[in-house]
């Protein structure tokens, strides 16, 4: 099964945003502001996953294709590209070429019927020594001022093929909800903080 590597957040000013996301929650950032012909970015660490607030100017590819709040979900995998096209071939899995640039390559997944849009990325660098950074960071900040634990669970609002759902972790539900675990035990929903996205800790 695929991993979620990161959330796809639409804005109008993803420093703005990340910033604004990042002390409401008391969390660090994953990346700083990159601005790219494609697209404007910044990250949010949120543990497991990432949290990305972009602007894009193309989007996988395509201009004139823009959303606002929650858009996407990226999923990773250890695999080389020509082995993870090969699977999504044998599931069925219609994909095809997003972006290709020198530090990652994107697939969106049958993007005609999923939305958010599905996509897998593969970077062509070593990401070791970044995410061991990313771990510590969200480590020395005891996972921001809710203590968010592990990743749980990703439900989106949208009718999901059943060749998808035995490759990615990911089911259907009335809202799209990211769940994380609590080391209290204690349920909390931040509901008003990202467009179309539910955080519950708990």
């Amino acid at each position: 099964m695929f991993t979620l590597d990161h959330l796809m957040i639409e804005v109008d000013d993803p420093q703005q945003t990340a910033n604004h996301v990042a002390e409401f929650m008391g969390l660090p950032f994953a990346w700083p502001l990159m601005a790219k012909e494609e697209y404007t970015s910044i990250g949010v660490n949120f543990g497991d996953i990432n949290i990305e607030f972009i602007k894009f100017n193309v989007r996988f590819g395509q201009k004139g294709s823009n959303f606002h709040g929650f858009s996407g979900m990226a999923y990773k995998d250890d695999a080389s590209l020509q082995e993870t096209m090969s699977r999504l071939e044998a599931a069925q899995l219609h994909y095809r070429i997003g972006e290709d640039c020198e530090t990652h390559t994107t697939l969106p997944i049958e993007d005609d019927k999923i939305f958010p849009t599905l996509f897998l990325v593969k970077y062509h660098f070593d990401t070791s020594g970044w995410t061991q950074r990313l771990h510590e960071e969200f480590a020395a900040c005891s996972g921001g001022k809710f203590h968010i634990g592990g990743f749980q669970s990703l439900a989106i609002n949208s009718n999901i093929p059943d060749n998808v759902t035995s490759e990615f972790q990911l089911r259907s539900a009335d809202k799209n909800q990211i769940v994380f675990t609590s080391p209290s035990g204690q349920k909390q929903v931040i509901s008003d903080l990202i467009d179309n996205l539910d955080i519950i800790i708990g």
